[in-house]
């Protein structure tokens, strides 16, 4: 940042801070004339510029806030995670003991009543077959 771009910071604009700025604007060699070219006058390409820097630093300050709550956060929502994960996988574990157990249920029974459960398999399949033409059709279940 040059020096005109201090002297808009520190005074916080204004008048005085623009009167300031075309000064040193007129003093530096950007304002002087290129071989062959005009004159430019830098005054207010150096206040727009200046804008941009400060919406530029607010930006980076935003950012940086940002950065830091996230960073603060990530420890706690990390401890989080593991635990849902810890939970999710004792689900996991008591369903699939669950199913363990319908299925030697399954057995058992398949053992000790053959005709029964053959008779009870197959009004389940015929109920499975009709559930599965309803989804099909676009019915809700």
């Amino acid at each position: 940042m040059d020096a005109s771009a201090h002297t808009i910071h520190e005074t916080g604009g204004g008048a005085a801070a623009e009167s300031s700025v075309s000064m040193k604007a007129n003093s530096t060699p950007l304002s002087k004339a290129v071989p062959g070219a005009p004159a430019v006058d830098m005054t207010r390409t150096l206040a727009i510029q200046q804008e941009q820097a400060e919406v530029y630093r607010r930006l980076l300050e935003t950012l940086s806030l940002s950065e830091q709550e996230s960073a603060a956060l990530f420890p706690d929502l990390s401890k989080s995670l593991v635990a849902h994960i810890g939970t999710l996988q004792q689900l996991k574990d008591d369903l699939q003991d669950i199913f363990t157990r319908i299925r030697a249920l399954k057995m058992h029974f398949r053992e000790k009543h053959p005709e029964i459960f053959d008779y009870v398999q197959s009004l389940h399949v015929e109920e499975l077959d009709d559930d599965d033409d309803d989804a099909s059709n676009g019915a809700i279940l």
